[in-house]
């Protein structure tokens, strides 16, 4: 065979590395990820910084924790992250042992962002002492926070960051409305009177390195859905129980209120929308809204589930007579998933075909939260580890 036509049966041989590198960074990278066992040559085109920074980023698979049965302690919690696909090794190590290197005992994945994990590190100690880090699990890059000041009552803490915006990032930390009492005051029969109410938001800026706190501008009656908030449009998205979806911005001076059509326990964002769930108490159904309007605040009902028929009985546990678990949406098509059951079977459900695809069985006995993973290749900014 003469050299002519060998280039003809092998075109991608007559490619240079540039060539190959332009087509790359037009590759999603999940299929990008597929290309690193193809050879060293590939690997190491694969590799580059430059591709992996650029590369289209989409959902992969979402974090988890599970129980260690039959114990059910507390302190043996396992880490979990389950491809989208639910088959195959995990795209990242669930683990995160570069953190455990890091002289901390536990990890518990608080909230996810854009390829950003922030977690409560367990540290070595003789006493229960944390510490508060954001990672990226795809670099391995971490930094420990600075603790916030500490004020009564519970909190819970939100991370916020767009790298199509800026390598930085925010947290949010929602403290309750305690009436101004301290702890050693509250009378744990009236716990119910101000539980969730949130009072104010300590947010953190990585481009500053301080926390700076906002009282908070939503009204005192706000009680916040624990483990309901998104970061979407510059500002954090948090659900409340007086039917509304509730937001901030980085700075803490934009705050406003969107109403729903129902009480929702979940919300996130595709294809450039809001979105928001409406599980039925007592029923069956699911009802998906759309916010299509974001500035004049309109809903639309974009469909109605129900569960029963869809899923089959058999897979249906209702506690408190709640249907499926909608932990997220896709956010660049329109598949919902959700976790069925006291097996913990996690599907996706297409809402334009209307069919339910099996993903696998969770593994253990898992709890919240579920956190999506979009990975992120971003630089890191230099006071991180």
């Amino acid at each position: 065979m003469d050299e002519s036509s060998s280039k003809k049966e092998q075109p991608v041989a007559s490619l240079t590395d540039d060539l190959l590198l332009e087509i790359l960074l037009r590759v999603p990278y999940k299929s990008l990820c597929r290309f690193w066992c193809t050879s060293k040559s590939w690997l190491a085109l694969c590799s580059d910084p430059m591709v992996l920074k650029k590369a289209p980023k989409t959902l992969s698979g979402f974090f988890y924790r599970s129980f260690t049965e039959p114990t059910y302690n507390p302190s043996e919690l396992r880490h979990h992250f389950t491809n989208l696909s639910g088959r195959g090794r995990p795209m990242v190590d669930p683990s995160l042992k570069f953190l455990f290197s890091a002289n901390y005992v536990d990890i518990e994945f608080l909230h996810c962002c854009n390829g950003l994990l922030l977690c409560c590190c367990e540290k070595k100690s003789s006493h229960y002492e944390v510490d508060h880090v954001v990672c990226n699990p795809a670099t391995e890059k971490w930094t420990v926070l600075p603790k916030p000041e500490e004020r009564p009552g519970r909190s819970t803490m939100y991370l916020g960051f767009d790298p199509t915006v800026s390598s930085h990032f925010s947290v949010f930390v929602l403290t309750e409305f305690t009436h101004g009492m301290q702890d050693d005051e509250i009378d744990e029969d009236e716990i119910e009177d101000w539980y969730h109410q949130i009072g104010g938001v300590e947010i953190y800026s990585s481009q500053t390195g301080r926390w700076t706190y906002h009282q908070s501008q939503w009204g005192d009656k706000t009680v916040e859905i624990f483990n309901s908030g998104i970061f979407y449009n510059g500002a954090l998205h948090v659900t409340t129980l007086d039917s509304s979806v509730n937001t901030v911005d980085t700075e803490g001076k934009t705050w406003t209120t969107i109403p729903t059509p129902y009480y929702s326990r979940f919300i996130g964002m595709s294809q450039g929308h809001l979105y928001a769930v409406h599980r039925c108490r007592y029923s069956s159904q699911l009802s998906i809204w759309v916010l299509e309007d974001y500035g004049g605040k309109k809903w639309s009902l974009k469909q109605t589930i129900n569960s029963v028929e869809l899923f089959g009985a058999n897979n249906i546990f209702f506690e408190d007579g709640f249907p499926p678990h909608v932990i997220a949406i896709h956010p660049e098509s329109s598949l919902v998933f959700m976790i069925l059951g006291l097996r913990k079977n996690f599907v996706s459900y297409n809402m334009d075909t209307k069919k339910v695809q099996d993903i696998c069985n969770l593994a253990g006995e898992s709890v919240d939260p579920y956190l999506p993973y979009i990975p992120c290749f971003s630089e890191w900014f230099s006071d991180g580890h």
